[in-house]
This record gives structure tokens, C-alpha cells and sequence, in this order.
């Protein structure tokens, strides 16, 4: 590699940077993935699906067992995306200075203590967004997990409704 120009050796550092990111975006989709599919697990034990031999009731069953999962990840992955555009910064900020007001010891700096330096609103919130910038965002996870397995559950209640009429879960 010493014999490769500059410019070549930073374009290979660059996409083993890119590389790098796509492998812990796929890693964060694998594990977000696992932990709906364990809820989804956790559902269909809880209500007995594996000792149920009617199949509309498995398939009602298995309905609720992927939507579940899927509304509350597409429900993580838009609290997520609000945090992210600064949704709860105004929030954030009182309760912060309220906390502030009631134990002054354990919430700000000893600069803020003392009144030396007090962040504003509009400072506060530059330097989450900041924070935020830094951080990895897992919002197109959940996004695309609780969308995937909200398109099972519905897949599975139109299974459900065409193929058994006469199917009821009143009972579970």
C-alpha cells in the first residue's frame, strides 16, 4: 500500500468506513428483528397457539401474534424519529431546569449551579441536535420491522376472513 497514491488509500479507507456502517446497520436490523420475532414467540405460547388444532384459530392467533409486534415497533420507530427531529427538546428543557429547581445538586453543571453560565432554550437545543448527530439512529429499523411484521399480521387476518368465515377469538 505504500506505492498507492494518496488519493487511492483514502477511497479504500472510505469504503471500509462505509462497509463498517452498513455491517452495524444490518447488525441493529438482525437484533431488532430477533426481539419482535421472541415477542411474537412469547404472544403464541402465552394464548396456547401450539395446542390449538383448529386452523382458523391458528391463523386468527397467528394474526394477533405479528401485530402486535408490528404496531409497537412502528409505534418505537415514530417516538424515535420525533426525538430525533427535536420533538421533546421543549420537554426535555423544563424538566430539566424543574429538577434543577428542586435538587440544584445533582442535574447541572457547577457553572449552572452558581449562574455563571445558563443555557438558553435555542442553545439547548443546538447542542442536542448535535448529540443526536453523533449517536446512530435506529429509527429505519423499527421502521422496517414493525412495518414487516404488521404486513404478516394483516396477511393472516385476510388468510383468516377469506379462507375460515365462521372463525371467532372471542374465547381468547
Amino acid at each position: 500500500m505504500p506505492n498507492t497514491p494518496l488519493t487511492e488509500r483514502s477511497s479504500k479507507m472510505a469504503d471500509t468506513d462505509k462497509t463498517n456502517e452498513k455491517g452495524k446497520g444490518h447488525r441493529a436490523l438482525l437484533i431488532t428483528f430477533a426481539c419482535a420475532a421472541a415477542l411474537s414467540l412469547v404472544y403464541c405460547f402465552y394464548v396456547g397457539v401450539f395446542s390449538i388444532t383448529d386452523a382458523g384459530q391458528i391463523i386468527g392467533l397467528l394474526s394477533n401474534a405479528f401485530t402486535v409486534p408490528g404496531v409497537l415497533f412502528l409505534g418505537f420507530g415514530a417516538l424515535s424519529f420525533v426525538k430525533r427531529r427535536g420533538g421533546f427538546d421543549g420537554i426535555s428543557y423544563c424538566t430539566r431546569y424543574m429538577f434543577n429547581w428542586l435538587l440544584p445538586q445533582m442535574w447541572l453543571s457547577r457553572d449552572e449551579m452558581t449562574g455563571k453560565r445558563v443555557i438558553g432554550y435555542r442553545d439547548y437545543c443546538e447542542s442536542m441536535r448535535e448529540r443526536e448527530r453523533k449517536k446512530p439512529g435506529h429509527t429505519k429499523c423499527f421502521l422496517v420491522v414493525g412495518a414487516f411484521f404488521l404486513f404478516l399480521g394483516i396477511v393472516f387476518a385476510v388468510i383468516m376472513n377469506i379462507c375460515f368465515p365462521g372463525t371467532s377469538l372471542a374465547g381468547f
